[in-house]
């Protein structure tokens, strides 16, 4: 087929195909808008007879709810049930139904039946036919149904309700008479608007089906020849076009009708049919506008391409190709012309340097080719070795990669297992050795082996913790909670628990401020606390004699500001070699030092990690035999949240938030009372938590397992749940989702030994109020019972009875009266040291007892002495004169505290 004849063959569908899809796109989208819009309507249809249903027999519930209600009906039903007077209960029903039947033509009768199913009493419609037998009617008891009507074959609508009497104030006191009927004859027909509103016969173009679940017809509008049932697959077509909101085209004879569904309370199925309507009628001269339009298109099109292909492409193609052949037979001195200056001429210009760079071409052709198969060859085999090496090396990566995962889960399991199952045993030998201690010992010895005992398990504890959060830490599972805190509170807690090691040693323990420094921060105050009290504890613990100094400061030209603590001690120090190791797990200066001091090495590696995370650093300056310092600096602002600073400028700005500080410390003095209900299965911590429970005056339930807990906060009332996780028969867990599905809104906290952050999100959503740790702290044990169980109207016992709190207080005066003659006693500047250390014991004991403003002006005296502690000698004798002046005013409030109570308690 020459060129020709191909542009005629390729254009002309180009102009033919078009025209032809649009007009048939056309065509299908009258069709489809058509149909969506007669769906629509069939859609609509169907609802507005569903709902004209549902109207109909929410009028009829309507009704018989209001006669059962009826006070005058609910006196006579009163009468009936203790006499069975049935004309009673018919006087007093006659008005309310001869209502019924004025108001809605269409009742037949309302029917009285009791709980047995006899016929008390039929009230007729005088002005309609006899209802249907009331023996189909009683075999059932669903709200509204329909059934046949013997006389007129058409169906009748039953409503029902229960006839009660109402004999309280609740529906559990209602008392079932029976129930009542009423039945309701509508000319369907005119209710779902089928008839012809001019003729009033029915439409011939609509029908209306009812059928129930069971594909039986109940009514059908015409009836026509439908029979009693339909036909199974039509009925599934139906039934699911009502799920869908479709329709389903049904043949009816010689008509085709479009159905739309609808189910009505899951009882029965309304099905509307309308015949469709013509959807397109085209008209005769459209069909031959179009055919001669086509025509015309197919002769001139022809014509025209092929004179102008002929003409401007197909002659000078023609001598290309005879150019081409003249080449391909070996004859390169062809050459091509051509005046047009387009894109043949310039095909004609570039085949002539074509057969020019061939001659060329050819003759390096074979060597090119030759060379680029050896390069081919030699790069295919390096590569293919390559691609091995790289598949042995991924194949082992991979595997390395699956040991590493697994070997971090077992880890992460038998961490979490060793801390479960030595916490547990720890809950009792800490909480038992604490009660024991806080009984009296009158053997020196026992009470020396206690505390040994006490402190070897908080050691342990403190190993356990330890090793949690470096397993947390190297697993990438370590989450903070940043909030709002004082951060001079969190550097009175650390002054607070290790002065006395310092002071046990002799050894200086200040704390210096460089100001201004923020009063609120935000950080994690459980980890910050944690990293100061491990930098400190071992400054204290590698220093035999001079000072540990804590600074503060704060840096602002950090982004968020930092916060700089600096702790320095006169310690053994460290060479260089250790201080490039001393953050490694489980690393010591050498072996002398763990036999000399113990440890883990655990603490620093942590620390550093912690400041890590808080958004700072630690680092290190030693020298041996002169002493080290440590330089933990964190973000003033954890989480880069809005946060305003508030600065403290000076140190009288300072005294004051520490004498607020000592305040709070001492007045935690809540009383508590309440019913715990305590679910654990060990004797022994059964026996610890009743010790504990017992000494704060609460009557408490002892079960052993979640079951039991579950029985019993169903049955009775308590205040506070404390409940184990891990029990037999029905663990903590379980036990806590069903007490909260039963609506016990009873706090709950978790006792377990598993305290890792994935299992307190566990105890949190099962509907844990929170979590306490085993083995049991007691102070943070007490401070859950305080926080849940104080300030309750019925709090009349106290924790401690008056006449035994006065007995402690004339004991602590005994021992104020020897504090003030050894304050007394203390008169030149040697003492200062020995002042503060006093003065913190006063502090730390006298609010105790009741006595605040000697806890403050102690504290006062403290922070006072703690200041001029660095200077030694070079401390002037007006500021000696000041602390005299301080030390003789609280002397003289001692003794003024001493005289009243003793005034008032008349001893």
């Amino acid at each position: 087929m020459r060129l020709q004849q191909k542009a005629v063959l390729f254009t002309l569908p180009l102009i033919l195909v078009p025209t032809l899809v649009l007009g048939l796109l056309s065509l299908n989208y009258t069709y489809n808008a058509q149909s969506r819009l007669e769906r629509a309507a069939l859609q609509e249809e169907v609802d507005h007879r569903t709902d004209v249903i549902d109207s109909f027999v929410q009028t009829g519930r309507s009704a018989l709810v209001s006669l059962v209600n009826n006070i005058d009906f609910q006196q006579a039903s009163q009468v009936w049930a203790e006499t069975r007077d049935t004309n009673v209960l018919v006087e007093a029903a006659q008005e309310k139904v001869r209502s019924f039947f004025a108001s809605y033509p269409s009742t037949l009768a309302v029917k009285f039946y009791d709980n047995n199913r006899n016929l008390v009493h039929v009230f007729n419609n005088p002005n309609n036919d006899t209802p249907p037998s009331a023996t189909t009617l009683l075999n059932q008891y669903r709200d509204w149904f329909l059934i046949p009507h013997e006389q007129n074959g058409s169906m009748a609508l039953v409503n029902q309700t229960l006839w009660f009497l109402n004999t309280g104030k609740h529906h559990s006191e209602l008392r079932t008479l029976g129930f009542i009927q009423l039945v309701k004859q509508p000319d369907w027909a005119s209710l779902l608007n089928l008839k012809d509103e001019s003729s009033g016969l029915l439409s011939e173009r609509e029908r209306v089906i009812l059928a129930d679940v069971d594909a039986n017809i109940v009514l059908a509008l015409p009836r026509g020849n439908l029979g009693n049932e339909l036909p199974r697959p039509l009925f599934n077509k139906l039934k699911a076009s009502a799920v869908k909101h479709t329709f389903v085209s049904v043949n009816d004879d010689s008509n085709t009708f479009n159905f739309a569904s609808r189910i009505i309370d899951e009882k029965y199925l309304l099905f509307y049919g309308t015949q469709p309507s013509q959807l397109l009628d085209f008209h005769s001269s459209y069909i031959w506008g179009a055919a001669i339009t086509v025509l015309l298109t197919i002769i001139l099109s022809p014509v025209l391409l092929h004179y102008n292909f002929n003409k401007f492409i197909v002659g000078r193609i023609e001598r290309l190709a005879n150019a081409k052949r003249q080449v391909a037979q070996g004859n390169l001195d062809v050459k091509l012309k051509s005046a047009a200056n387009d894109e043949i001429g310039d095909l004609f210009a570039s085949f002539n340097v074509m057969v020019r760079q061939l001659i060329v071409y050819r003759e390096n052709e074979r060597e090119s080719r030759l060379r680029l198969e050896y390069k081919v060859k030699e790069r295919t085999e390096e590569l293919e070795k390559t691609n091995q090496r790289l598949e042995q090396t991924n194949s082992e990566l991979e595997s390395a990669k699956e040991l590493s995962e697994q070997a971090n889960e077992l880890k992460s399991a038998f961490v979490a297992n060793i801390s479960h199952e030595i916490r547990t045993p720890l809950t009792a030998i800490l909480g038992f050795t604490e009660q024991v201690l806080s009984t009296e010992i009158h053997s020196p010895d026992q009470r020396d082996l206690l505390n040994r005992v006490l402190k070897s398990g908080r050691h342990l504890l403190a190993l356990i913790n330890d090793i949690l959060d470096l397993s947390k830490i190297e697993s990438n599972k370590l989450d903070l909670e940043i909030s709002e805190i004082n951060l001079f509170q969190a550097l009175s807690d650390v002054e607070s628990i290790l002065s006395a090691q310092a002071s046990d040693k002799k050894l200086g323990f200040t704390f210096n401020f460089d100001y201004p420094i923020p009063k609120t921060i935000r950080s994690d105050a459980t980890r910050l606390k944690q990293i100061l009290f491990n930098l400190i504890s071992n400054a204290i613990k590698f220093t035999e004699k001079g000072s540990v100094t804590v600074s503060v400061g704060f840096d602002q030209d950090q982004d968020q500001g930092q916060v700089i603590v600096k702790v320095k001690d006169t310690g053994i120090g460290m060479t260089k070699e250790v201080q490039k190791r001393i953050f490694a797990p489980f690393v010591q200066a050498d072996v002398s030092i763990s036999r000399k001091f113990g440890g883990t090495g655990l603490g620093l590696v942590i620390s550093n990690s912690l400041a890590g995370l808080l958004g700072g650093n630690i680092s290190l300056e030693s020298e041996p035999g002169v002493g080290s310092e440590f330089t933990v600096r964190f973000k003033a602002n954890g989480d880069e949240r809005d946060f305003t600073l508030d600065l403290v400028e000076n140190k009288d700005e300072l005294q004051e938030i520490l004498s607020e500080i000592s305040q709070d410390d001492t007045n935690d003095n809540t009383q508590v009372s309440g019913r715990v209900l305590v679910a654990e299965d060990v004797e022994d911590n059964q026996h610890l938590f009743g010790l504990l429970l017992r000494s704060l005056n609460l009557d408490y339930v002892m079960v052993e397992n979640g079951q039991k807990a579950v029985e019993k906060a169903l049955m009775e009332d308590f205040d506070l749940i404390l409940m184990d996780m891990q029990m037999p028969i029905m663990g903590g867990l379980e036990a806590t989702k069903l007490i909260r599905q039963a609506g016990v809104s009873t706090p709950i906290y978790a006792l377990t030994a598993n305290v890792m952050t994935e299992d307190v999100g566990r105890h949190i959503e099962a509907g844990c109020s929170g979590t306490i740790a085993k083995p049991i702290d007691k102070k943070e044990f007490v401070k859950v019972l305080t926080n849940e169980l104080s300030g309750r109207e019925d709090s009349e016992q106290e924790i401690i009875s008056s006449d035994q709190m006065i007995q402690l207080t004339e004991s602590y005066i005994a021992q104020l009266l020897e504090q003030i003659a050894l304050l007394m006693s203390m008169t030149e500047p040697k003492d200062l040291a020995d002042l503060s250390a006093e003065c913190h014991k006063i502090k730390g004991s006298a609010g105790s007892y009741g006595f605040m403003e000697l806890t403050q002006k102690a504290s006062l005296l403290e922070r006072q002495c703690l200041e001029l502690a660095d200077k030694n000698d070079d401390i002037q004798h007006h500021q000696w004169q000041n602390i005299l002046d301080e030390k003789q005013a609280l002397i003289d409030l001692a003794n003024q505290t001493i005289s009243d109570f003793r005034a008032n308690s008349g001893t």
